[in-house]
């Protein structure tokens, strides 16, 4: 689909594929216990990658970085490298539709805002199975956190993410798909204004220059920029909610 290119465009200009920050990403490492040393970790849907590095650096571990858009592995790759840290991360352009992995494989899954591709139900299904007794899944997912969101935003998740629930409905999912949920807390707005939406918008305005009369690409950077606005106006009804479970 060629609105697909310049979507890719616009995300490879980007810091972080999703609202995210490093100091969540460490307060989420450091709510699981007894990790062995060196783990081997799989991140589902890593996309650039600001995620990968902060894990190679706080876990010492190998981590396979899974994604099917190459752009985005090269360029965790190169600032891998920068960093010293590309001994540590194996990149794998595999859809996370198609994982090919053994069962009881990885100490550690994790996937910032990309599980949700697979549904949260089938995505923990799979994980469970490959994962090893005692692992780790750590997931950002997408929740309502208030009751009856405005029409605007039910209309946006229905097309964004129809599966989308409040935080009660993932725990019980969680339970159900044999975890034992460690602990989960909010993405701050932070992370969606200063280190998605703010760049997004940047790229948006050079895009918009750069694509004048071309509907195919102003469409795509028009949704984009809606989305920014649903989320700046309705903030406080739906974010980004971190779980943290292990495998019982």
């Amino acid at each position: 689909m060629e609105d697909m290119k310049y979507f890719y465009e616009l995300y490879t200009k980007l810091p972080r594929g999703g609202p995210g920050d490093n100091a969540s990403t460490r307060k989420a490492y450091k709510l699981m216990k007894n990790v062995p040393s060196n783990p081997n970790i799989l991140d589902i849907g890593c996309g650039p990658g600001i995620q990968t590095l902060e894990l190679a650096r706080i876990s010492k571990g190998k981590i396979i970085a899974l994604d099917n858009y190459q752009p985005f592995l090269d360029k965790l790759m190169q600032n891998a490298k920068k960093e010293g840290l590309n001994h540590q991360i194996i990149p794998k352009n595999q859809s996370m539709l198609e994982m090919d992995f053994d069962d009881n494989t990885f100490d550690v899954i994790w996937s910032e805002g990309a599980l949700y591709f697979m549904g949260f139900q089938n995505g923990l299904k799979k994980c469970n199975q490959l994962l090893r007794e005692n692992g780790y899944l750590v997931v950002t997912e997408a929740v309502y956190l208030l009751p009856d969101p405005p029409q605007p935003v039910l209309q946006f998740w229905e097309q964004e993410y129809p599966d989308i629930s409040d935080i009660d409905n993932r725990n019980k999912l969680i339970e159900k798909a044999g975890f034992n949920l460690i602990s989960h807390f909010t993405l701050s707005k932070s992370s969606w204004i200063d280190n998605f939406y703010n760049p997004m918008e940047i790229s948006i305005r050079e895009l918009k220059e750069k694509y004048q009369g071309n509907q195919i690409g102003l469409s795509v950077f028009e949704t984009s920029q809606n989305e920014i606005a649903i989320y700046k106006q309705y903030s406080d009804y739906f974010g980004y909610e971190f779980f943290i479970m292990q495998k019982t």
